[in-house]
């Protein structure tokens, strides 16, 4: 027989699913795993107090009619995959969606956590303040997402050092259902001792890594936060305007930063850095944008360079929308000069302003070198400026050739009219890859061409 439920406790907002099937085995009166849910497998896979439960698509066949909880609303309240959403691609929210439904399996290495040191740096935690607000607000205690996330050791909601479960305690008994106010919780748990000049910095890391997951956003782009962090970096004096990164002020800056926060844990991991070198973390998070990296680093960037949350997670904010938009016209020389102040500081909100500058040459059809001139930047800057967009490499390169062709088309009309037309320099050129338009001038109806120097010697 399959396993099934008869009943199932009201759901609260921010927790956990081990923490609602905990409520559940104590309503049933056992604490044991295979005793609450009759030996299924499955249950073993779905019960742990973990980020990334799976094996839920049989827990929701199994649940009552009347709880209103479908697969992807377990998914979305009750376990942490909203708090990694946003700095993930379409497709790997797409996988984890389906391995998380399923046996998991390959689940960490697919969202790129399988070597995280953050993740298995972070512990099961719990606010007291809560406990004793939540039993007199819903009648139970239950465990809270927000608790568990890596980096939060202040409990976002009221400002106080969550408590900390033994890992060694909790390991052996990782099978069994637990809630924060069980005594054998209560005892194994210990209490962070965080110094009172560190808490307010934790705590607003705890209200942004909340907001993080509170906020319903889909995967974004990674250019468009990498050009609101290189705004910020820019404008602090710790990158040049054309977006060029001063190793020495940014790992100082990054440095005491990190002097107010704990020395242990996560931070431990993210705060390591030489005295003129940045971690390599930072560095990678504003330039060009490989792979994807853990929300925490998101989150600790975003206060370092003083960037509010609400910047980066906007839902309709990526670069490629911007220029999909602006893809209609004839060409992107046209892209570029028929587009009105207004549309182009939309196109470009969330570029640097030395971005937005070498991006408008590019599209006018200019090389490299030009871009780089005129911006006083390095052609390698240029280079990786436009890969950083999401075609802009096929974008420009169209730019160019269209500005090629018009002005081969303007010296060819010059020279035509004193040569003979396979006399005139882009007449090859012309023929190979414009040869319509040339036809057309040279063949026109009734007009047979002279040189202007052979009709004066007629005359």
């Amino acid at each position: 027989m399959g396993l099934k439920f008869h009943f199932f406790p009201a759901v609260f907002h921010d927790e956990t699913l081990h923490s609602v099937l905990s409520r559940y085995a104590r309503l049933c009166g056992v604490r044991s795993c295979a005793a609450v849910f009759d030996g299924a497998q499955s249950a073993k896979c779905f019960s742990q107090n973990v980020a990334f439960p799976c094996r839920l698509a049989e827990l929701v066949e199994a649940l009552p009619c009347d709880t209103g909880l479908s697969l992807a609303a377990v998914i979305k309240r009750h376990t942490q995959l909203p708090y990694y959403e946003p700095f993930l691609t379409p497709q790997q929210v797409g996988d984890a969606n389906i391995l998380m439904a399923g046996n998991g399996k390959g689940l960490m290495l697919r969202l790129g956590l399988i070597a995280s040191r953050l993740q298995f740096a972070s512990r099961v935690r719990f606010c007291f303040d809560c406990v004793e607000q939540d039993m007199a607000c819903v009648g139970a205690a239950y465990w809270h997402r927000v608790h568990q996330l890596p980096g939060v050791l202040i409990c976002p909601h009221h400002g106080t050092p969550l408590r900390l479960l033994d890992y060694r305690w909790l390991s052996r008994n990782s099978r069994r259902m637990h809630l924060p106010d069980d005594e054998d919780v209560q005892s194994h748990s210990i209490s962070l001792e965080i110094p009172q000049n560190l808490q307010s910095a934790l705590h607003e890391i705890a209200q942004r890594s909340m907001q993080v997951l509170e906020t319903d956003v889909p995967p974004l782009c990674p250019d468009a936060i990498r050009s609101v962090f290189l705004d910020s970096a820019i404008a602090l004096k710790m990158a040049s305007d054309t977006g060029r990164l001063h190793l020495g002020i940014l790992a100082r800056h990054m440095s005491a930063f990190f002097e107010g926060l704990p020395s242990s844990g996560e931070y431990s991991i993210l705060s390591k850095s030489s005295a003129d070198i940045p971690a390599a973390w930072i560095v990678k998070l504003l330039r060009k944008p490989r792979g994807t990296h853990h929300p925490l680093k998101f989150i600790l960037l975003a206060c370092a360079l003083k960037v509010d949350m609400e910047r980066i997670l906007r839902p309709n904010g990526p670069i490629t929308e911007s220029l999909s938009r602006t893809a209609n016209t004839e060409t992107p020389c046209g892209r570029a000069a028929n587009r009105s102040p207004t549309n182009r500081s939309s196109t470009n909100e969330y570029m640097s302003e030395a971005s937005e500058t070498i991006w408008t040459l590019a599209l006018s059809g200019a090389n490299a070198k030009t871009i780089a001139s005129e911006t006083r930047s390095s052609v390698t800057c240029v280079y990786r400026m436009i890969r950083a967009i999401s075609n802009g490499p096929d974008l420009w390169k169209e730019a160019r050739l269209s500005k090629l062709l018009v002005d081969r088309r303007n010296r060819f009309d010059g020279e035509y009219r004193a040569r003979l037309a396979h006399e005139c320099r882009d007449y090859v050129w012309l023929h190979r890859n414009d040869r319509q338009w040339l036809s057309e001038l040279t063949q026109e109806p009734g007009k047979a061409h002279r040189p202007r120097g052979q009709q004066a010697e007629r005359c």
